[in-house]
């Protein structure tokens, strides 16, 4: 589930409590202005202010965990100190359940068994507590279990987005190493077979040339020029194509669009064209790594992603509007990126900072 989407709705949810609870305290002039409640309003905000920091950015599991710990002792406190039978906090215990769907099934049922405990001593002697228990009980599973499944759904997106880009670039690099190889056999047949026996030939004709005389002989010497002109020929194609056929990378890179989903890929991809094969699979497998880290980690909802080729030399300049970080580590995937990048004399900047992003900017020469 997108974490905006949780806050506002808590938001919103904490709105009408405050508005309600507010509305009744107002009417019977009794609460609101004694130390009690003073402290339940400073409560009230602390729950909203910890709500906000544990689910409006990219929060690390631990301090997401602390935070949560810090709204259930707001909650559970403002509960406390609320006099009225008919209490409205116990709907943010509600809002608590639901921010733990990110959390194994056994941990969250013993958060949730001791705040539904703490429920229960803070009310009792109150009439109904059974029903209200049970109530407030179910409200909790039903928010738990519908923000795990809308987890497992994100997760399940994320992997077969992160599973479709490497198709698409394995796609393209078996694409390019089939047209090289092809080329490559087709040179050596020419080379192996047309080549020796148009070689043969020529020196058949030289033979031939000097055991015959007059208008045959003539005749031979025609044909063993036309012979060596031929046998040029054949190696200057076999030269062509033994040489490294351009390699547009448009196509490849473009299909990335129609498999990534989130975050939405703005590509920015000329006609770049690049000639020796081994550097357009690194500039693919770079791509397809900026591409899926962005979908993995970054928390983003675009990536802008520019190819471009500047003075023989590949620019691919990758950014995106995720939480960023002010440590960067780098993982397997831009380890790796970087290995197969500098072994071509290449050169990769990244950098990042916390609410501003994450980008990448690799450079390749065009030709290795």
């Amino acid at each position: 589930m997108d974490g905006r989407n949780l806050t506002f709705v808590g938001i919103a949810t904490w709105v009408v409590v405050v508005i309600i609870t507010v509305g009744w305290e107002i009417r019977s002039r009794a609460f609101l202005l004694t130390p009690s409640g003073l402290a339940w309003a400073a409560l009230m905000v602390a729950f909203l202010v910890f709500f906000i920091a544990a689910t409006w950015a990219e929060c690390p599991p631990l301090k997401r965990i602390i935070l949560c710990a810090l709204q259930t002792f707001a909650a559970l406190g403002a509960m406390a100190l609320m006099t009225r039978g008919d209490k409205m906090e116990p709907i943010l215990l509600v809002i608590i359940a639901g921010e733990l769907g990110s959390l194994p099934f056994l941990p969250a049922m013993g958060w949730l068994a001791a705040q539904t405990a703490a429920f229960i001593f803070l009310i009792r002697g109150g009439g109904g507590v059974i029903p209200f228990t049970l109530a407030y009980l179910v409200f909790q599973l039903f928010a738990y279990f519908a923000v795990q499944i809308a987890h497992r759904e994100a997760h399940a997106r994320q992997e077969l987005a992160e599973t479709h880009a490497e198709l698409r670039v394995t796609s393209g690099l078996l694409d390019i190493s089939s047209r090289t190889e092809e080329r490559l056999r087709i040179a050596r047949e020419l080379h192996d077979l047309v080549g020796h026996h148009l070689a043969a030939l020529s020196l058949n004709l030289e033979v031939a040339s000097h055991l015959t005389s007059g208008e045959a002989k003539e005749s031979v010497e025609k044909s063993q020029a036309i012979t060596k002109k031929l046998l040029t020929d054949v190696r200057e194609v076999v030269s062509r194509l033994r040489e490294d056929e351009p390699v547009d990378l448009t196509a490849a890179v473009g299909a990335l669009r129609d498999v990534i989903a989130t975050p939405a890929l703005h590509l920015d991809v000329g006609n770049v064209a690049v000639t020796d094969s081994a550097i357009a699979q690194i500039a693919l497998r770079t791509v397809q790594e900026i591409v899926t880290n962005a979908v993995r980690h970054s928390g983003a909802r675009n990536l802008w992603l520019r190819l471009a080729s500047v003075d023989h030399t590949l620019e691919i300049d990758a950014r995106d509007d995720g939480s960023g970080t002010d440590q960067i580590q780098f993982g397997n995937g831009l380890r790796g990126i970087r290995e197969r990048v500098e072994a071509v004399n290449g050169s990769m900047e990244v950098s990042s900072m916390r609410g501003a992003g994450f980008s990448v900017k690799v450079m390749l020469p065009i030709e290795a």
